[in-house]
């Protein structure tokens, strides 16, 4: 009757009511043994019925201030929720706890990106649902502001014990296929001869791979957009100023947690990359 009388409104107030995973086709790699499992399990449960929601306070990710919490979530944010978790146990890093790629990939993947008539993408229902699972510390995410590009880099989404128990596993067995992991990568390393990694190296050199990633991934009209800012900000500075801006943003991000345990020697190459990288977008745009 609704739909007789108002066919302009919309029956349904999301866009795709059943969200679901989807691994990228083109990804052919194999998985470690530990994510497999991650994957049946949630494939299996619902996890926004996770007993945890029910006596965990909620606070806000930002704040820490205490939340109203709900007893049951609607259909459609638990829906997002089950889609979201499931792309994160696919991506995520079993040594470093964190989840390597951006809040839009998990959107586009887990089917909770739209797309406006303008060509604009949202990603509000997937950080919406991600708002949750911080609220309930179930992961922990924050957002780096580059001073010198002007712009963010992806969220560092870090999972903890608990996100574990609400898939249906445990931090035990974390912490076990962890240790197996590191063995396995420091074997690999001890055959060309070189250091083996303890889990800290192992995740901020991986939390480095993604930052530098971001870095020289700009392929989208909004990406090309920044890039002609950027070379807008190179022109108008010399390499000494550049680099002591970067220095002071390497200063800030190394403040917020990021690259612990680099050395100098670490940190001039890390300048000068993103030193080289600035020129060679500027050079690009001319």
């Amino acid at each position: 009757m609704t739909k007789e009388l108002h066919p302009h409104v919309r029956q349904c107030y999301v866009a795709n009511p059943t969200p679901a995973f989807s691994r990228p086709v083109h990804h052919k790699h194999k998985l470690p043994a530990f994510n497999k499992t991650l994957i049946e399990k949630v494939s299996a449960r619902d996890v926004s019925r996770w007993a945890g929601f029910y006596y965990y306070d909620a606070c806000h990710h930002k704040t820490s201030k205490l939340m109203v919490r709900v007893r049951h979530f609607n259909k459609h944010r638990a829906r997002a929720i089950n889609a979201l978790v499931h792309a994160m146990v696919y991506h995520l890093n079993i040594i470093s706890g964190t989840i390597p790629v951006s809040f839009t990939t998990l959107a586009h993947e887990a089917g909770l990106s739209t797309c406006s008539k303008a060509g604009n993408t949202s990603i509000t229902r997937a950080t919406r649902a991600a708002q949750e699972l911080a609220a309930y510390g179930l992961i922990t995410y924050k957002l780096l502001w580059d001073k010198v590009t002007r712009h963010y880099f992806p969220a560092d989404i870090q999972v903890t014990d608990r996100f574990f128990d609400m898939v249906g596993s445990s931090a035990q067995a974390w912490h076990k296929a962890c240790n197996q992991q590191l063995a396995w990568m420091n074997m690999g390393l001890s055959r060309k001869g070189q250091k083996p990694l303890t889990k800290s190296e192992a995740a901020r050199l991986q939390r480095e791979k993604l930052v530098e990633i971001t870095w020289q991934k700009r392929k989208t009209a909004q990406d090309i957009r920044r890039k002609q800012k950027i070379a807008r900000i190179a022109e108008k500075k010399d390499d000494a100023t550049l680099s002591h801006q970067i220095a002071l943003q390497l200063q800030h991000e190394m403040r917020q947690g990021q690259h612990e345990g680099i050395t100098m020697a670490g940190f001039q190459k890390l300048l000068n990359q993103r030193l080289a990288w600035i020129r060679k977008v500027a050079r690009q745009q001319e």
